[in-house]
């Protein structure tokens, strides 16, 4: 059996039983999921256990009434949606519950196209209400590229490439090391695309334990294992409409990339413990740091998931590659953390820009950022002088290029031009050395032509023999 993915979920609270029937059956021949409470302690229970989109309770009940269970329910949930079923005699307390909170009521007995127009209401009221808070946080929060901040040609590239799937529905693998922005390049995708005023969920597939992750990506059923006390819906369903962002999808494991190579295949999903497929509209954008071909190689990585998840590949650079957005990346850090400081902090030292541009930063972007945010803490004057680097970034390779450009007695422009080509010859030594003189890989490796290496070269007298085996 196929259904659709789960509907708007409502809980009945009443202590009268045919009313608590006859409303189950009707809403759920409408096709919503409902659950039923016999108490407002009940229902404070489920309430806790489960997110329900819409509330229907009784005001008069013995025990806790309708109106102390909706101020217990707007203390802990004020946005909850809740409709109160009253008598006619309690109209006047029906309108004291809307001055509390509630957003309708219905008087008994109720007519079943009357309880429907007030349901169907209130749940569009509600979603209309959630869609504007998501453009609203669009509007404050631009998903764009003004976000990504980066002049270099690479990182040009591959904006040009989210610009040119965004629109699709094409599954998208980020490639890149840690620290490099994958996430933000997934938002980008989603926040670009027609599904940008849906949900964009991101899951890390590593720092789920492999026990759980199966059942948290698609779901599970009441008593599915030891401790399924209620059903679930799954990180899948969840993004319906939307995009999920499978972070470090490399580290699924077997069973779960055969489910997931199902859904990208199909669109289907089905619980743990469940029989039933569920279809859902979900786009994939998956990211690893990792070699996924090296990975189906060893077995891994399943080979027909890689060539589904490798439809649209976008790899992003290292921090290293693309020193030219050191300076840039600094000054938005700065700007980004001011409000860190003790006082206001102009800029950069030209001595810290140079021990920027010469770093290797391993931790790529991320990294940058979390030193920066340290500086801007521990910073006494109003120029940042220092960046506590590792202690093994302070010693330069001795046949590279020096310390420090030859003088730091000029403009800030010009010193700085100089710093850039300082760590611009320094990266090619690296390049030279890795590649062991081959020209063609050192080309590959810096994403240019061999005409760029051959004038690098020589606007830097290299001699390429002396890496030669």
């Amino acid at each position: 059996m196929i259904m659709a993915s789960s509907s708007e979920r409502i809980l009945v609270v009443d202590d009268d039983k045919a009313f608590r029937v006859s409303a189950l059956a009707l809403l759920q021949d409408e096709g919503f999921v409902v659950t039923t409470a016999v108490s407002g302690a009940e229902a404070l229970q489920k309430i806790a256990d489960t997110h329900f989109d819409l509330i229907l309770s009784d005001l008069v009940m013995e025990g806790m009434n309708g109106m102390q269970l909706l101020q217990h329910i707007k203390q802990k949930l004020p946005d909850a949606c809740v409709i109160m079923i009253t008598g006619f005699g309690s109209i006047r307390t029906a309108v004291d519950a809307m001055r509390e909170g509630a957003y309708d009521y219905l008087t008994k007995p109720c007519n079943n196209d009357e309880l429907l127009i007030r349901v169907r209401r209130a749940l569009a009221e509600k979603r209309k209400s959630a869609e504007l808070e998501r453009l609203r946080e669009m509007v404050e929060t631009t998903h764009d590229f003004s976000n990504i901040i980066s002049r270099n040609e690479r990182m040009q590239q591959a904006f040009k490439l989210v610009r040119q799937v965004a629109e699709t529905d094409v599954t998208v693998l980020v490639l890149g090391e840690t620290g490099t922005g994958k996430e933000l390049i997934a938002r980008a995708i989603h926040f670009n695309s027609a599904r940008r005023d849906k949900p964009f969920i991101t899951i890390n597939c590593s720092a789920i334990p492999e026990t759980l992750l199966e059942s948290e990506l698609f779901g599970h059923e009441k008593g599915a294992f030891t401790g399924a006390n209620k059903q679930r819906i799954g990180k899948f369903e969840e993004a319906g409409g939307g995009t999920i962002f499978l972070d470090e999808i490399a580290d699924l494991p077997l069973h779960v990339q055969t489910k997931l190579l199902r859904f990208l295949q199909e669109k289907q999903v089905e619980r743990v413990g469940g029989n039933t497929s569920i279809i859902v509209d979900a786009r994939v954008v998956a990211a690893t740091n990792r070699n996924l071909t090296d990975m189906v190689a060893k077995g891994t990585i399943r080979e027909d998931l890689y060539y589904r998840l490798n439809v649209f590949p976008i790899t992003l650079p290292p921090l290293r590659e693309r020193i030219d957005d050191i300076p840039l990346l600094a000054d938005h850090f700065l700007a980004k953390h001011q409000s860190l400081a003790r006082q206001q902090i102009a800029g950069f030292s030209p001595s810290a820009i140079h021990q920027m541009m010469n770093y290797e930063w391993k931790g790529n972007v991320r990294e940058m950022e979390n030193l920066i945010r340290r500086a801007i803490i521990k910073a006494d004057g109003s120029t940042i002088s220092v960046l506590e680097l590792p202690q093994e970034a302070q010693t330069a390779s001795s046949h590279e290029v020096s310390e420090s450009p030859a003088t730091t007695t000029v403009p800030y422009k010009n010193y700085l031009e100089q710093v850039v080509r300082d760590a611009e010859e320094k990266y090619l030594f690296r390049a030279l050395k890795e590649c062991k003189g081959n020209l063609n890989q050192v080309a590959k490796m810096m994403d240019v032509d061999r005409k760029t290496v051959y004038r690098k070269i020589e606007e830097y007298k290299i001699e390429v023999r002396q890496f030669k085996e």
